[in-house]
Formats: C-alpha cells, sequence, structure tokens
C-alpha cells in the first residue's frame, strides 16, 4: 500500500487554532519592562509543537516597516505542549529601540505543528497565526486608551486622509464610508497620516468607524461627515 502523508502549514488569524489558544489577541510591552509572558493553551486531544517568532509588521495595511533586529526575543521558540496542558511563551527584552517618541508595531507570530503519527494517506496540517505586538516607550505622553478620539480625516482629490497625531497605533474596524464596508482597513500608524481611496467621487462623504484597545475590546462608533 502506498503510503501519502501531508503537511501543510496555513496562516489563519484568531487567538484559537487546531485545539491551541493563545491567551490575547494583541500584546503591549512596555520598554521599561524585562519580560512579558503569554500563555498557551491545548485544547485538544493530540499533541503540538509551538513554534513562536517575532518579525516585521509586514501583515496590516498601513504598519510601518521595520527592518532592524526587535529589541524583544520569543523564547523558547519551539516547544512542546501536550493534550490539555498550559504552556507559557516569554518575550524578554533585548534592547532598546529608536525612535523613542512612538510605538513601534511588530508581528508576534505564533504557529501549531502537529507532532503526533501522521496516518496513512492523512493531510497534517500547521497553522500559524500573527498578533499584533507593540513597542511602547514608557516616555510617551498621553492615553492610548483616549488615542481615537484624536484622529481627523479630510477629503483629499482622490479619496480621504486619516491624521494621528498620538504617538499610539490605530487599530481601525467595523469602517463604513457612505453605508459601504471596507474590509480590512488596517492601522494608522502614530504621528502620521494615510490616505485612502474612500470616497473618490466628489459627493459628501460620511464616515463611521471604530477602533481596537489593548485589550482588543471595541472603542465607541465615531462618525465624521466630510463634505
Amino acid at each position: 500500500m502506498t503510503k501519502f502523508a501531508l503537511l501543510m502549514l496555513c496562516a489563519v488569524s484568531g487567538i484559537s487554532h487546531a485545539g491551541v489558544v493563545v491567551g490575547g489577541t494583541r500584546f503591549v510591552f512596555p520598554s521599561s519592562a524585562e519580560t512579558r509572558t503569554i500563555s498557551v493553551t491545548n485544547t485538544s486531544n493530540e499533541p503540538w509543537l509551538i513554534n513562536s517568532k517575532i518579525s516585521a509588521p509586514t501583515v496590516w495595511l498601513g504598519a510601518v516597516a521595520f527592518n532592524g533586529q526587535p529589541p524583544i526575543l520569543a523564547t523558547p521558540p519551539l516547544f512542546l505542549l501536550p493534550p490539555g496542558a498550559t504552556g507559557t511563551i516569554r518575550l524578554v527584552k533585548t534592547g532598546d529601540l529608536t525612535p523613542n517618541d512612538r510605538e513601534t508595531l511588530f508581528a508576534l507570530s505564533v504557529a501549531s505543528i502537529p507532532s503526533g503519527r501522521v496516518e496513512d494517506r492523512s493531510v497534517k496540517v500547521a497553522l500559524r497565526s500573527s498578533f499584533k505586538l507593540f513597542w511602547r516607550p514608557v516616555s510617551l505622553k498621553g492615553d492610548p486608551e483616549q488615542a481615537w478620539q484624536q484622529v481627523t480625516w479630510r477629503r483629499e482629490p482622490r479619496g480621504v486622509m486619516a491624521e494621528n497625531p498620538t504617538p499610539f497605533y490605530i487599530n481601525l474596524t467595523q469602517v463604513t464610508a457612505n453605508g459601504n464596508p471596507v474590509n480590512d482597513a488596517g492601522v494608522i500608524p502614530p504621528l502620521s497620516q494615510r490616505h485612502f481611496t474612500w470616497c473618490a467621487a466628489q459627493t459628501a462623504c460620511t464616515l463611521r468607524w471604530r477602533t481596537l484597545n489593548d485589550l482588543g475590546g471595541l472603542t465607541p462608533v465615531n462618525e465624521q461627515r466630510l463634505p
């Protein structure tokens, strides 16, 4: 009999996949901290290998690219998580980062890799999720929970421009432009402007939007009418 086994790696979003639950949806690492721990729980009946790493935030629209070495290390990079067990990923500070007048966004990547016996003619799937990891200098002024209230919008010839005058990232969600849902609006970097192609026609534009806070909760609906 011919044996056929295939291991696939798939990227997914969310906090739970393949029976593996990560204890959070986004994480903040204050620059004054030395370590932070993140729980990982296996709710399935089979063992999984957990692989974690920190990389550039290439999966989110609007994120500022980071080409240097992240000042945080995820350890252990690979460990076995038995059925029903809870393990820990430790984020360890390895250095400092400039600029220190704003947040820097990284991607914490967590993969669940099958570690059990591969059955004949079966498919094993490794799933990888990316979580937002914010490096937050302790010297930043203002309240990150209220930063969304300072975002302003204005019309541009080919759409709209958002301005974020705060040192914190703004994570947009549930955005509509003239009642039309906007999928994957992404983020507005700190102390920056970002152009969007919504409302390109020469008509009035009503934007409704919410943001996600540090714990992944939703802020109130904000609405702005642009002439």
